[in-house]
Order: C-alpha cells, then sequence, then structure tokens
C-alpha cells in the first residue's frame, strides 16, 4: 500500500444483473428468503489514479453474497473474481488491482477477492439492448421501457445513490458465470444500467 494518500477519480457505467426474478428486493430494502449473486461491470469511461489514465478500462466483478439481509448488503458485501481488461497496461494493474480489492469504493459489493484474472472482454449494443461477454461468463439486458414506449424505466432516491445515479431499470436476457467453484446460469432476471461518478484519496494502493 501507498505511504502517501493517492487521489484517484472515475467516471462511467455500470452494468449489474442479479438471480433475483423481477427487480431485486434489495433495492427497496427487503429482504430475501435467500441470499443473491450478483454481475457487475464497470466501464470507465473516464479516470485516473494518481497521474495513472485508466479511461477506456472495462473490468467485471461476480459476487456471492454472504447475506440476504437487505441491511447486510453494503457492510458484508460477498467474495468472487475480478476481471479486467487484458488490453489494459502494466501502470494501469499496478492501480487497478487495489483499487477492486481494497475496498475502495470501486467494488460496491466485493469485500472478499477469489482472484483477479484479465481477459477479453467485449460490450456490444443494439438499440436498448447490451451484450457483455468474457471467457467466464456473459449478460444480455435490455432497457425496460416506461409508459411512453421508448424512455426507459429509472429508480429514484435509491439507497445506492452514494455510489450511483441515473439508476435505468433493465430486464436481464440471460446472465451466466462458471469460475471459481460457482457455475451459474439465469434467464428473465433483474438488471439496472447506472452511470457513476466517484472519487477521493486514499493509502491503500
Amino acid at each position: 500500500m501507498s505511504k502517501e494518500r493517492i487521489s484517484w477519480s472515475t467516471k462511467g457505467i455500470w452494468y449489474e444483473a442479479c438471480a433475483a426474478e423481477g427487480l431485486c428486493s434489495f433495492y427497496f430494502g427487503r429482504d430475501r428468503e435467500t441470499s443473491c449473486k450478483s454481475f457487475q461491470v464497470f466501464q470507465f469511461n473516464e479516470g485516473k489514479i494518481g497521474e495513472t489514465d485508466i479511461s477506456g478500462v472495462i473490468a467485471i466483478n461476480v459476487v456471492d453474497l454472504y447475506s440476504n439481509k437487505a441491511a447486510d448488503l453494503l457492510t458484508k458485501g460477498g467474495e468472487g473474481g475480478v476481471y479486467i481488461s487484458d488490453k489494459t497496461t502494466k501502470e494501469q494493474r499496478k492501480y487497478l488491482e487495489p483499487y477492486f480489492t481494497n475496498n475502495i469504493p470501486g467494488s460496491i459489493l466485493l469485500k472478499k477477492v477469489l482472484g483477479i484474472k484479465y481477459v477479453d472482454i467485449k460490450i456490444e449494443r443494439e438499440g436498448n439492448t447490451f451484450h457483455i461477454t468474457m471467457p467466464y461468463g456473459e449478460i444480455k439486458l435490455s432497457y425496460t421501457p416506461g409508459l411512453d414506449g421508448k424512455n426507459p424505466q429509472k429508480l429514484e432516491n435509491s439507497p445506492f445513490g452514494i455510489y450511483l445515479s441515473d439508476i435505468k431499470i433493465c430486464n436481464t436476457h440471460y446472465w451466466k458465470y462458471n469460475d471459481f467453484g460457482r457455475n451459474w446460469q439465469f434467464n428473465n432476471r433483474s438488471g439496472v444500467i447506472a452511470s457513476f461518478d466517484l472519487g477521493g484519496k486514499s493509502k491503500n494502493f
């Protein structure tokens, strides 16, 4: 870890799907009967950690949550793998690894990292549908249209507003994952796409 506090800032798009049918109860502060699972994609449109530019980086967290309690979600989180684009440089990786493993506000739900892998990650968009792939999993989700039939429905005043803004509700057509002893496949599940704009200073790099 750094002896000095290093400035960091990130802006981008967050894509997330979980195991819940319908919109996940955690977004409404309700508990679940069982703990959930989360597939999260971070698309950094802008970003710097220290003097290192991380613009254009894509990363994925897949999280097996520890608790079924909504109150535990942000404090207890869960465990899982981190996948970072193999197009990143050695200098970018030097900062991205601690960004996702040391509870800097970039992981959101990931508290215990089972491993980090550098892989080919692709994001493809066709209209309001997004298809994201990597070697260990993929996700396909579409905006859920609102009353006008065009613009997506949104979540307002969400507890996740501390990290996210412009939270748009999605239908996740499917998502699947196979790594670190997990082999999951879900169809027609909860999903959201949101913006993040975060920053601060930390010694945890």
